[in-house]
């Protein structure tokens, strides 16, 4: 798409009432200024990059949008805006999740064409699924996996009754938070753009995607009691009645048709 002239454009930005309100507002006086950062960036895709950044020994994670490609960016749904949003309501209904900092966005009509996202760093955190591969003996301290668990059977317990659903709810996207005095262990969620509030008839496809995902690498490292805890507590249930044991047998199902869709797509490459 041909870049469309500034004065066809509207822009907004965002700095959050927070206590680096001050320095961001200095530092980034505009959206526009965010984009002449020369800096390293840490992950990247066909639409966005991400990288951190540090003012006064403060740091922080900017992630820019330097694009938006669905058809549906058209009409106000752009990735930027689906996640922006998703993250703000994190902050809201006050789950452990990247305090947002800053916001903003460029436009086209309804269209997005720039978007920028400050999110406040969280330190000593390590994602979950680098802690399978690096550390899988963590995975042996039940108090560890209990605590984790039960956090992240309590949020995702949240997000369904909101009929909200993350879509993409892998453990890359759940940062680990370790206190070494304490022994405590808090779970942050990042990167959602695709969660979105789903109505009938899809919601229960969503809910089982999101127990899918949240299960994929769990044969791997936790035992069957360890993943059935799982359940139960999102459930908030005790013991498993008919639908429930329904619902597990569909999580494997759903699992065991991915494996193969996968081993078919790699077949034909």
């Amino acid at each position: 798409m041909a870049r469309i002239p500034s004065f066809l454009t509207t822009r907004h930005w965002s700095i959050l009432p927070s206590e680096h309100k001050n320095i961001i507002a200095k530092q980034f006086p505009t959206m526009d200024s965010i984009f002449h950062v020369d800096a390293e960036i840490i992950s990247k895709s066909i639409q966005s990059e991400i990288f951190s950044y540090s003012i006064d020994n403060r740091h922080f994670f900017i992630k820019r949008y330097y694009r938006s490609l669905s058809f549906a960016s058209w009409f106000g749904f752009s990735r930027f805006r689906i996640e922006t949003k998703n993250q703000l309501w994190f902050n809201q209904m006050g789950l452990s999740s990247a305090p947002v900092v800053a916001f903003g966005e460029e436009r086209f009509l309804f269209k997005t064409l720039r978007g920028v996202l400050i999110t406040e760093a969280i330190p000593n955190t390590v994602d979950l699924a680098d802690i399978a591969k690096n550390q899988p003996e963590k995975f042996r301290n039940k108090y560890w996996v209990n605590s984790l668990s039960k956090q992240l059977a309590d949020i995702l317990r949240l997000f369904h009754s909101h009929r909200f659903c993350h879509n993409d709810l892998h453990w890359r996207n759940i940062l680990i938070q370790e206190n070494p005095q304490s022994s405590v262990v808090q779970a942050y969620l990042i990167d959602c753009p695709f969660g979105r509030r789903v109505i009938w008839p899809f919601l229960n496809y969503k809910k089982l995607k999101d127990l899918a995902n949240i299960d994929k690498l769990a044969p791997q490292h936790l035992s069957r009691t360890q993943r059935l805890r799982f359940f139960l507590a999102y459930r908030n249930i005790t013991t498993l009645g008919a639908a429930d044991k329904n619902v597990i047998k569909n999580i494997l199902q759903h699992k065991a048709n991915r494996i193969k869709r996968k081993a078919r797509e790699n077949k034909k490459k």
